[in-house]
């Protein structure tokens, strides 16, 4: 395209008059007399205020329209411009220093002194006006004055940094009474453990002892009241603040301090830890511990007396015990089970932390007593006269028992114990339990029985049969294992579809396995029976004629095998015929939703058939499939005199077939016909 008929563009417009609005840059002139100074000023003077004509709101350039003036030392027209920028933007804050700046430089401290008071007020929250106020002030000694503003920052409740100045400023001067005044307004606006700190360290260093004292009084007193105050800095303070008393000799000043802190928060481990680290600086760590110890004992026991059936409690009183009183252990063990079982009737969760207290006993009485014969016991007591098993049990307890029984190498009793546990309470945990016993014992008649009472049990549990199933087939016995999946498959049974889905994918799994084929087959054909003809066991039956060798493998594998008697495995890979049964598969799909009029089915079905095809088929052949695809197109129709869009698919193999040749005879034949119309009537 030529240059001039380029089209213009938004871009091109802005740039243009971006351009225009720039000033030109001047060339460096050299002014020789007043005349051509004040044309000089002139002329910048009228470029400035050109531009801020365009750009008002631009204070970049206001600055520079008043540094100029600041640089001809006319500080009356800065100053006018400064404020007519502010009457644009009160709120830029370098426009203001700059403002300010101006002024100091040109010792007009007075304008300075309004400006910065202007300042102070229009924008009270800007640390740095208020910084650069009390610094000019300071500087020219103004002392009542630098306070006085001082005084007033901080009456706005401002940030740590002015405060700490405030405090700085009075050491400075000495005035350390007036500090202490400045700290207690100081730690009620920010009351933190940082700001207490601060003014301890003041008093540690200008102060006396009593000072101190009411300075870590005043904090801890007023640091507790807060709820929202950190544990940590409650515990760090109570911690500094004894400290202190030690290094002064006050040793009990120090322990009452702690033992008042206790008392007041008794859950507090990172109190009762610094307790005992200072007992221990101090050489009273053993009586102090013990005290703590006894006093935990004491609450606890309180409070079970209060509520026996407080079973969290009874868990921490233990852990108390075994670990700091382990000759009572045994004692509080039998205090924690005797006669505390749950008042409810069904399986609760007081019930579960019941006997989780059982269990912590039965383990303590085997693993760290060796006590067999009382563990026995204990497990006999509790299985026939705490658990009601007419009313529910706890298979847990049964496994514990039989495996207590197998590590004392009593087989007999373990198969007892797990028999009597089926017999009272049969739960799908223990029939698993035992039959993995009997399955490392090699017992596998005993493993069969079990399954037969389990498939009684439960007999609508799919996994039980495929588990019996597969053991049969892993002991060798095909038959058996392929009657156990025809009687799962029964209708006497009773399985869901979905349980049936799972089956029959194992089944065919099996028949596959046992390389027979044919078998497989009628599964499939079953299984659609099953499966109301399923779209996903249509493409299963489809891939599975391509998994599985054809009768011509086989019967070159048993020319083989008979060559050299010798068992050899197939190699196999896809054929024609593999393919040719594949296909023949997804046709009849095809044919059976068209017949039936499924279109999402036949959609599936074309997507798997397009996916066969782009791995084990042609170009040619995965073309063919990919015109076969529907296309998607939107309908309406009326659902409770409510239109409603849907989705519809139009399969190229519906539309009907034309006749080209005939079209264009026909077409023929109605033109001959118009004109002879047109003939006649002329």
């Amino acid at each position: 395209m030529d240059e001039n008929q380029r089209q213009i563009t938004a871009d091109d417009i802005l740039k243009d008059i971006n351009k225009r609005q720039k000033l030109k840059k001047t060339a460096k002139v050299d002014i020789l007399d007043l005349e051509e100074l004040k044309e000089y000023q002139r002329r910048k003077r009228t470029e400035y205020e050109s531009v801020l004509k365009v750009k008002r709101l631009d204070i970049g350039q206001w600055m520079r329209y008043a540094q100029f003036e600041i640089e001809q030392h006319d500080i009356r027209r800065a100053r006018s411009i400064f404020e007519r920028a502010l009457q644009i933007n009160s709120s830029y804050v370098p426009l203001w220093i700059r403002y300010i700046d101006s002024e100091v430089k040109s010792k007009n401290i007075n304008h300075a002194r309004n400006i910065l008071n202007r300042a102070t007020t229009v924008l009270p929250r800007i640390e740095k006006f208020w910084f650069k106020y009390v610094m000019i002030e300071e500087s020219l000694n103004n002392i009542p004055i630098v306070r006085s503003l001082f005084v007033r920052w901080c009456s706005l409740e401002p940030s740590i940094n002015a405060w700490d100045a405030f405090v700085a400023f009075e050491i400075r001067h000495k005035e350390y009474e007036n500090v202490r005044k400045i700290y207690s307004r100081y730690v009620m606006v920010h009351p933190t453990l940082d700001t207490w700190q601060k003014w301890i360290d003041f008093e540690t260093k200008h102060g006396d002892t009593q000072t101190i004292r009411y300075v870590y009084s005043l904090a801890l007193d007023t640091v507790s009241t807060f709820d929202a105050t950190p544990e940590e800095d409650i515990v760090e303070l109570i911690r500094s603040f004894a400290l202190w008393e030690a290094n002064k000799h006050e040793l009990e000043r120090a322990s009452a301090l702690f033992k008042i802190a206790s008392s007041r928060w008794p859950h507090c481990t990172e109190l009762e830890n610094s307790r005992v680290e200072f007992e221990k600086m101090f050489g009273h760590s053993t009586s102090v511990e013990e005290s703590i110890l006894a006093k935990r004992r004491r609450g606890y026991e309180k409070q079970l007396k209060e509520n026996p059936r407080d079973y969290d409690t009874w868990w921490l009183y233990l852990d108390l015990i075994q670990q700091y009183f382990p000759l009572d252990l045994i004692d509080a063990f039998e205090k924690s089970v005797s006669g505390n079982e749950p008042i409810e009737e069904i399986k609760s969760l007081q019930w579960k932390r019941y006997i989780y207290l059982w269990i912590r006993y039965l383990l303590h009485l085997e693993l760290h007593e060796d006590d067999v014969d009382g563990t026995r016991n204990l497990y006999l007591k509790l299985i026939n006269g705490v658990i009601p098993h007419k009313k529910f049990s706890f298979s847990k307890i049964w496994l514990m028992y039989c495996q207590f029984e197998l590590r004392q190498e009593n087989l007999n009793a373990a198969r007892k114990i797990l028999g009597q546990s089926l017999g009272i309470c049969p739960k799908s945990k223990t029939y698993k339990k035992y039959i993995e016993l009997e399955i490392e014992l090699k017992e596998f008649d005993r493993v069969r029985k079990l399954y037969e009472h389990y498939l009684n049990f439960q007999p609508e549990n799919v996994n039980i049969w495929i588990s019996y199933a597969e053991l049969e087939e892993n002991l060798g016995d095909e038959e058996r294992s392929r009657g156990i999946y025809e009687i799962a498959l029964s209708d006497e049974v009773g399985l869901s579809n979905t349980d049936k889905f799972s089956l029959f994918n194992r089944y065919i799994t099996f028949e596959v396995d046992a390389e027979e084929y044919a078998k497989a087959r009628m599964l499939y054909q079953r299984f659609l029976l099953s499966s109301n003809y399923a779209a996903a066991v249509w493409i299963n039956w489809a891939i599975f004629e391509s998994s599985v060798p054809t009768e011509s493998h086989l019967i070159q594998k048993n020319n083989r095998e008979l060559e050299s008697d010798e068992e050899e495995e197939l190699e196999f890979e896809i054929t024609d015929d593999n393919r040719k049964n594949s296909r023949g598969v997804f046709e009849n799909a095809l044919t059976y939703f068209k017949g039936n009029k499924d279109k999402e089915s036949r959609k599936s079905v074309l997507k798997a058939y397009e996916n066969y095809e782009s791995i084990h088929g042609s170009a040619e052949s995965l073309q063919r499939i990919k015109a076969r695809l529907p296309e998607v197109v939107k309908r309406k129709k009326i659902e409770g005199n409510v239109e409603k869009e849907y989705l519809d698919y139009i399969f190229p193999d519906d539309k009907p077939v034309t006749n080209t040749s005939n079209s264009k005879i026909l077409a023929l034949a109605k033109k001959w016909k118009e004109d002879r119309t047109g003939i006649n009537a002329n």
